[in-house]
């Protein structure tokens, strides 16, 4: 199919309609002998006309998706979040795309993960599975976590949008650390209940204060 523009494909339309009309008159007033190669002609006419046409409104209807509009919030934090994990009895898991602190409190888990490389974070590594970690985990009434990039590429720029997840036991979400040390949430989804409890929890424990313009 030639990829013309749909005005070109109605303009086309328009002269296959006149041309249609033509051999429709030459059908009617030509001598009879000559009345096949007419009605053939007016035939393939109107099936490359439909076509025409088609193409024309396929071309001419184009999806305008609606804009998504996320909410968000910038924080500040001064202190070391490792350091800070340790110090509220979070237990360290180095993994493949950074440093994981898990901790589980009155059936409530706590996961933050550090990523400095983010150009690791999209590989497909298989790691070794803590069985009693999962147990533990699956016995929880909540989970909260979040992950923080500490040098974001533009893979995670564009995609940390889709890392916020709201369910029922589980509140997930990611901020990205800016050229100014500022922590961007792109997608804040506003906690319920228990979980925005244990979300604050977790944001007082990393000492990131949000900011307000």
């Amino acid at each position: 199919m030639l990829n013309f523009k749909a005005r070109t494909y109605w303009l086309i339309s328009l002269i296959l309609f006149i041309l249609a009309i033509g051999f429709v008159i030459l059908c009617i007033y030509s001598p009879t002998g000559s009345n096949t190669v007419f009605i053939v002609l007016m035939t393939i006419d109107l099936i490359l006309m439909t076509f025409a046409i088609q193409i024309a409104i396929q071309k001419s209807i184009k999806y305008k998706p609606k804009p998504i509009s996320y909410i968000e919030k910038k924080y500040e934090s001064s202190i070391d979040f490792d350091e800070a994990l340790k110090a509220n009895g979070f237990e360290l898991r180095n993994r493949h795309i950074g440093r994981s602190y898990i901790k589980i409190e009155n059936k409530n888990a706590y996961k933050v993960v550090i990523i400095n490389d983010s150009d690791k974070y999209f590989d497909n590594v298989e790691e070794e599975k803590d069985e009693k970690l999962a147990s533990k985990l699956d016995s929880c009434n909540s989970f909260t976590g979040l992950e923080i990039f500490i040098n974001p590429n533009d893979e995670i720029k564009e995609k940390i949008v889709d890392f916020s997840i709201l369910g029922g036991r589980v509140y997930y979400t990611a901020i990205m650390k800016n050229d100014t040390d500022e922590y961007i949430c792109k997608n804040y989804i506003e906690p319920v209940d228990k979980q925005a409890d244990n979300y604050n929890k977790l944001l007082n424990i990393l000492g990131l204060n949000e900011k307000t313009e």
